[in-house]
This record gives C-alpha cells, sequence and structure tokens, in this order.
C-alpha cells in the first residue's frame, strides 16, 4: 500500500515537473527574446521550447477568422515604427562595398563566394495546407507544411527596367537602406502571421533585416521593378548575370529560362485563429501607407485568400 501510493505521488511529481520545466522554458525563452519588433501582437502566440514536443499534424482544422480592427492597427503601427528605425540609420549593416543589396532567391540552397547567404524558416499552420508548384528554386516545404526560404544577397544596382511578355512589375527582397532610380519609390511590407501555437520560426543564416521575422510572424519588404512588353530606353532584355541561377517573384511569361519549367507558385497556409496578415506599401517620400491584396505585378498575391499567401516565382537566370 505504501508503495503504491509513493508510486502515485512520484508519478504526479514526475508530470507536475515536465508540466513546470515546459512552461518555466517557455517563459524564459519570452523574456529573453529581443527582435526589433517585441511581441508584434496582443494574442495568445508561444514559442517553441526545445525539449517539449510539438505535434503539427495532430490538430484538427481550425476555422479561418480574422483578427479585430484593434489587433490588426497595432500590428501595422509597430511594423511602420520598425521600418522607420531601421530608414533613420542611413547606413547598410552589411560588409558589402555597395550600398544597393538585394535578395534574389537562388535555385539551390547554397550562394556562391561574395554573395551573403540569408535563410529563414516559417512555421506554418499546423495541420495546414502548404502547397508549391513549379520552380520554385531553393525554397522548400518539409513534412510538416513549414516552409525553409533562402535568398542570395546581390548588387542591387545591376537591375534596371526590363522588357516582358506584359507590363507588369518584378520583385525583389529588400536588405539594405537605397534604392535605385529603376526602384518603385515605395517599400512593399508582406506580413505573414504565421503558426500561432508552439512556434519554430527561426532565422538560420545570415542577416534578413529589415525584415523581421520572430514566434509571432515574418514581415517581408520588397522593391518593384517595372517592365514593359515594348523595348525602351535603360530597358534589359535579359536579367543581369549573376554568375549563378537565381529566381525573382512576378507573374511574366517572358523572359523565363526554361520558360514554363521555370515558373512556380509557393502558398502558405498562413494562422486561420484571428489571422493578422498584413500587406501594404509605404511611399518613399511622403510615408503614405496604402492597403493592398497584392504587391505591384503579383508576385505576392492574396487577391482571392487574404489568410494565406502566395508566392509567384520565375527563374531569371
Amino acid at each position: 500500500m505504501k508503495n503504491s501510493l509513493f508510486l502515485r505521488f512520484w508519478a504526479a511529481g514526475m508530470i507536475l515537473t515536465v508540466v513546470t520545466t515546459c512552461l518555466g522554458c517557455q517563459e524564459e525563452y519570452d523574456r529573453s527574446e529581443e527582435t526589433p519588433l517585441g511581441p508584434l501582437i496582443e494574442k495568445i502566440e508561444t514559442a517553441y521550447v526545445a525539449g517539449c514536443e510539438k505535434d503539427e499534424n495532430g490538430y484538427s482544422l481550425e476555422n479561418e477568422t480574422v483578427a479585430s480592427d484593434e489587433i490588426q492597427e497595432a500590428v501595422r503601427a509597430r511594423l511602420l515604427t520598425y521600418q522607420k528605425s531601421f530608414e533613420s540609420r542611413y547606413w547598410v549593416p552589411r560588409n558589402l562595398s555597395e550600398g544597393y543589396p538585394v535578395g534574389v532567391i537562388p535555385a539551390i540552397d547554397a550562394c556562391p563566394a561574395g554573395s551573403e547567404k540569408v535563410k529563414i524558416f516559417m512555421d506554418n499552420q499546423d495541420s495546414g495546407n502548404t502547397t508549391s508548384s513549379g520552380w520554385t528554386g531553393s525554397w522548400s516545404i518539409d513534412g510538416n507544411g513549414n516552409t525553409g526560404h533562402t535568398f542570395c544577397v546581390v548588387y542591387g544596382g545591376a537591375f534596371r527596367f526590363m522588357t516582358f511578355n506584359t507590363p507588369t512589375e518584378y520583385l525583389m527582397l529588400r536588405l539594405g537602406n537605397n534604392k535605385t532610380a529603376y526602384m518603385e519609390p515605395r517599400v512593399w511590407n508582406v506580413y505573414i502571421d504565421n503558426e500561432d501555437n508552439n512556434n519554430k520560426n527561426a532565422l538560420l543564416e545570415g542577416d534578413f533585416s529589415p525584415n523581421v521575422i520572430n514566434k509571432n510572424g515574418t514581415n517581408f519588404q520588397f522593391w518593384a521593378i517595372a517592365g514593359k512588353n515594348t523595348p525602351g530606353p535603360n530597358q534589359d532584355s535579359q536579367f543581369p548575370d549573376m554568375g549563378f541561377s537565381y529566381g525573382v517573384l512576378g507573374t511574366f511569361t517572358s523572359p523565363v529560362v526554361g520558360g514554363a519549367a521555370g515558373m512556380g507558385t509557393l502558398k502558405t497556409d498562413d494562422e486561420n485563429n484571428n489571422n493578422v496578415n498584413q500587406l501594404y506599401s509605404v511611399d518613399w517620400f511622403t510615408n503614405a501607407v496604402t492597403g493592398d491584396s497584392h504587391v505591384q505585378g503579383y508576385g505576392v498575391d492574396r487577391t482571392n485568400d487574404p489568410g494565406n499567401t502566395t508566392f509567384n516565382i520565375r527563374r531569371a537566370r
């Protein structure tokens, strides 16, 4: 009898210890998290803690709901505050001799010598439906529907207006504080509300700023450059040769290396519960903020599905 009682108390104590340990390390993680934005949104979002189990495929499908206007406004206000803080530095936090660093999507998960590699991991909706088709370069989806996004840092001054099959625009990741004359005078922001429960978002390599990734979500910033369907001044018929195969975001169909085989999409299943996805542009001169359902040129699109995010990818070289 005594042994039986002892075993019961011991087992209960072990369960309490495990729960306390997970909660304790969760609290410690939250307190020690140092991101430029801090907590982005006032809703329950927890970070993954090493040693605590995370079952990403065992959840019943959640209904998709949108967060309140107050939460949406709080998210955007903090994102804009960080962008303003970054731009007030007037310098690029990279060891580059030029001032126009941008990110392109390499064909493989590697960057050539002299090009910084930036890689992030996004923890998408658990038991979700993240999908891809066609050419997505080094971008990948794991068995749990989470995605890896690799960029190579290249000289943005080499990219000019393009001659496309149709008037449209292409996108590159913003990684510095200066824009060229060819880049649109506005910064496109795409905020993805990633999985709320035990989120495993991570910056795996490189410097992602002024973009942000933390346990709440991921904010991408893009430069857009225009293309026409007729040749013109300062206009290229081919993307610049950077010494490796890469892609950009857009919906043009020419010039694309490999034709149809060089086109693809990756669609992330974003957080279903109280989703706070954001998509807007900030005017470079006036700081005017304009919301939209897609980035100019539809390289990133939420037109028919605001709670999830579609990236349209084109192989440029």
